[in-house]
């Protein structure tokens, strides 16, 4: 493999993982032709979860614009963004990033995200585009996603719109009384009118079949019966006499699903009493009828003591799926675990199983304040492609006044916007 292959390849390595090294990468190898790599990330975001993390249009124009080949790029955005029938998120990231051309003037580009927006749209997206045009256009840019979605219902009779879109508009517009304007508009728009009877209609049908909150007798009752399992940590914070009395029961409980349900508290708080009781839990043989074993390990990571690192350590270095137990570090971490984190890091191929190391390793090293952290977050800043977590790892070699030049210079252009902050 000759030199320029080797580059390529590293380029496109970075470009998939959205880290900065790819923009250094054309920017120190002028004479390189980058351009195919390119278009592949300008048509398809390879975020590990693109909903969550978003689009990487800023990311991919920053590199266009140093390319050699910019006129081959733009002819493949507006070609993708055409034609993009497939993947919800890499039509969004075609949508952002014509915006970014269509902002420095592009008018080809910016009819283009008109020409697209719920034109053959994609199943559940046909939202896609809108906010771009919002961004482009301000309330003029409503009136036309207001009509078009009007035509779009008269059309499929059957189509709901709730409206998000006009209440994101309006928190970013507070001076307009968009629904007002919008009310006027209607006046002398059928297609307006019927968006915005449609909507009411769906508020109307939401508002009739909304289900009424369970009342519970006791923190035990909403436990136990509430269905599906809830997150307590999201719904609302228990308080430390609640926490008391779930973990009574838990000591006192017999019936196994009834175990599951309480144990399943203490993967969010601290369980209050003996941490032994706990660990007892985990000598249970593991079952497919119920998760006692899991939930006992998810709620060791909250707890302390010399059993309990022992049982980590074995299990780790023992058992086929040592992820499982890593958790339990966060409180049970010692001086040199950074060799057995490091090995693991360095071993696992999984996508998968990379971002869970790094939420994992994030919450260890969080808790851990340590140079230690260096090696087993490098290896994993070299592999995932969640920019999310990502942003934890830096923050935490910054922290520790641990991270290298290299990665100093990459997040100054890494796809995540915030990311790039921590550069300063």
């Amino acid at each position: 493999m000759n030199d320029t292959a080797i580059i390529k390849r590293q380029f496109f390595n970075s470009l998939k993982r959205g880290t900065g090294e790819a923009y250094l990468l054309v920017r120190d190898n002028p004479k390189i032709d980058f351009s195919n790599h390119i278009i592949k990330g300008a048509l398809n975001i390879y975020a590990y979860d693109g909903q969550s993390e978003g689009d990487r249009a800023r990311y991919i124009f920053d590199i266009i614009s140093i390319s050699k080949c910019q006129d081959k790029i733009r002819k493949a955005v507006l070609q993708g963004l055409a034609t993009e029938q497939d993947n919800t998120w890499n039509l969004t990231h075609l949508f952002a990033l014509a915006k970014l051309y269509a902002q420095q003037n592009d008018a080809e580009l910016k009819q283009a995200i008109y020409d697209r927006f719920l034109s053959n749209p994609i199943e559940g997206s046909d939202w896609v585009g809108a906010y771009e045009i919002l961004e482009l256009d301000g309330l003029n840019g409503l009136f036309y996603v207001a009509e078009k979605f009007g035509k779009y219902i008269e059309q499929n009779p059957d189509d709901w719109q709730d409206d998000w879109i006009i209440k994101r508009f309006q928190e970013e517009n507070e001076s307009i009384k968009v629904y007002e304007e919008l009310k006027k508009k209607a006046r002398t728009n059928k297609f307006i009118r019927i968006y915005l009877d449609n909507i009411k209609l769906t508020k109307a049908s939401q508002e009739k079949h909304k289900t009424k909150p369970t009342k519970h007798k006791d923190i035990i009752d909403e436990v136990l019966n509430s269905k599906p399992y809830i997150s307590f940590r999201r719904k609302r914070n228990l308080t430390d006499e609640e926490i008391n009395i779930v973990a009574k029961q838990l000591i006192s409980e017999t019936d196994k699903s009834n175990i599951e349900r309480l144990l399943d508290i203490f993967d969010f708080y601290k369980f209050p009493y003996d941490s032994q009781i706990i660990l007892n839990f985990t000598n249970q043989k593991r079952t497919s009828k119920n998760r006692i074993v899991e939930y006992a390990i998810n709620a060791l990571k909250h707890l302390k003591s010399k059993d309990i690192r022992t049982f980590a350590i074995d299990k780790i270095q023992n058992s086929k799926n040592p992820i499982d137990y890593l958790e339990i570090l966060v409180s049970n971490y010692k001086s040199g675990d950074f060799k057995l984190l490091s090995e693991i890091a360095n071993k696992t191929k999984s996508e998968h199983k990379i971002e869970q190391l790094a939420g994992i390793y994030s919450d260890i090293f969080k808790a851990n304040k340590t140079k230690e952290c260096k090696e087993p977050l490098e290896v994993l800043y070299n592999k995932m492609n969640c920019a999310i977590h990502r942003n934890g790892i830096v923050e935490i070699l910054i922290e520790n006044k641990v991270i290298n030049d290299k990665i100093r210079q990459e997040i100054k252009f890494d796809c995540d916007l915030e990311t790039r902050k921590l550069a300063d």
